[in-house]
């Protein structure tokens, strides 16, 4: 399995696989065009790790892997971006009014995370299509090691606490550890840590 350097010619691919593995989710919700402007503004940030796994021979992505080193820093060019959003957020909102409070609630996240330092290296996305084969474990080992080469010792993340037994045993059986867990609105979440220097 080859696993590159997300490129922005993969985009396309990239946002269907994340609308297939995270479906119902508030990024997916908010719509195509919200989710381009994200991984355009994820490519373009200097601090990030993003990594695809594409099918051999074809531009189809089977699953891809994303994160940043000084993820505050990615934040607030996000935050400054917002104006350029609102196009996306409007139509987000037309189709689906009840996104507003998710919004409203994003938009506080997103600025306390770009006045919060993070130790080490955000994995902020891993995603794979609705068969996997293995290809999730390929991505983070590949994503650990591009941390290391970086200079990063820790990697964080964070994940739903509850209904998501499966993706909760692949972290903490590849060595990550749950720190401590927190509500974002009604949705309690986790966050877990590995040392990997």
């Amino acid at each position: 399995m080859e696993i590159r350097a997300m490129q922005a010619s993969d985009l396309d691919a990239v946002i269907n696989v994340h609308k297939i593995a995270f479906d119902g989710f508030f990024l997916t919700r908010m719509g195509t065009r919200f989710l381009r402007a994200y991984y355009q503004t994820a490519l373009e940030f200097d601090g990030r790790i993003a990594l695809v796994a594409p099918e051999s021979g074809t531009t189809k992505v089977l699953g891809f892997a994303i994160g940043f080193r000084e993820p505050q820093k990615f934040y607030e060019t996000f935050s400054r971006r917002r104006k350029q959003m609102l196009p996306a957020i409007a139509l987000a909102v037309l189709r689906d009014p009840g996104l507003v409070p998710q919004i409203l609630r994003n938009i506080r996240r997103v600025e306390a995370h770009a006045r919060q330092p993070v130790d080490g290296v955000e994995l902020s996305s891993i995603a794979v299509g609705s068969s996997s084969g293995g290809i999730g474990g390929q991505l983070l080992k590949a994503f650990i090691e591009a941390a290391r080469v970086q200079g990063a010792l820790k990697i964080t993340l964070t994940t739903d606490a509850e209904g998501n037994d499966a993706v909760r045993r692949f972290y903490e059986t590849r060595g990550f550890t749950l720190d401590a867990t927190e509500m974002r609105g009604e949705r309690p979440m986790c966050h877990y840590s590995r040392e990997i220097g």
